[in-house]
Parts: C-alpha cells; structure tokens; sequence
C-alpha cells in the first residue's frame, strides 16, 4: 500500500488526472524556495493526460525523486524516494492541500529552522 520502505507502485497510487501547468506554477510560485531544491528532470506518465509528476531533487535533507500525484478528494499526495524509487517519506493518508504543498515538501528536502553563523 506505498508505505515507506516499500517501491512506490505508480499504478497503486494515481488516481485523477493533473493539470500539469497549475502544478507547475505552484511550485515555480515559491521561487527561490523551489530553486533551491535543485530540481530537474522533470517527468510525468503521460503526456495527454498525467496522473504522476516526478522530479529529481538535491536538497540537504533529501537527494532522490519526489513524486506527487492527485487523489479522488483533489489533494495532493506526495512521496519522497530515493534513486531506485523505495519510499522514504509520504504525505498523510488523506493527501494535502495546493497551499500546503511546498512547505511540506521543503520541510523535508531543504529547510533549517535556524541558520548558524
């Protein structure tokens, strides 16, 4: 059921189709935030209509794959993988919200609470 540990299952876990523009601009909207993660190669399932969105990130606290997909209740479910796509982190059950999304995937690619000088 794409616990952590597992290989994600694509199939198992898209479920709507995405309307990959919007999604796109969500995550460019956070500017250097979304930059900062270091994110490239970008990839979905299919063109004409993408259920999964992937892309590779080099964060601080997470080097690998975030994938996001939408559920039936339109909100987001997320899962961070590594390179062989097994699941280190996934969001709740439920999925989260659009305004949600880039600070739960920085929490746990990027972020420091407190930067030290």
């Amino acid at each position: 059921m794409n616990t952590a540990g597992e290989v994600l299952n694509y199939k198992e876990a898209s479920c709507r189709e995405m309307y990959l523009p919007d999604l796109m601009m969500l995550l460019k909207s956070a500017g250097m935030v979304f930059l900062s993660w270091g994110a490239r190669d970008f990839t979905v399932d299919n063109k004409k209509e993408p259920r999964m969105f992937r892309m590779r990130v080099s964060g601080i606290h997470h080097k690998g794959y975030v994938y996001i997909f939408l559920n039936g209740l339109d909100l987001f479910d997320v899962y961070l993988t590594t390179s062989k796509d097994v699941i280190k982190e996934r969001t709740p059950e439920m999925g989260i919200y659009a305004d949600q999304l880039i600070e739960w995937i920085d929490d746990r690619i990027e972020r420091i609470k407190e930067y030290v000088r």
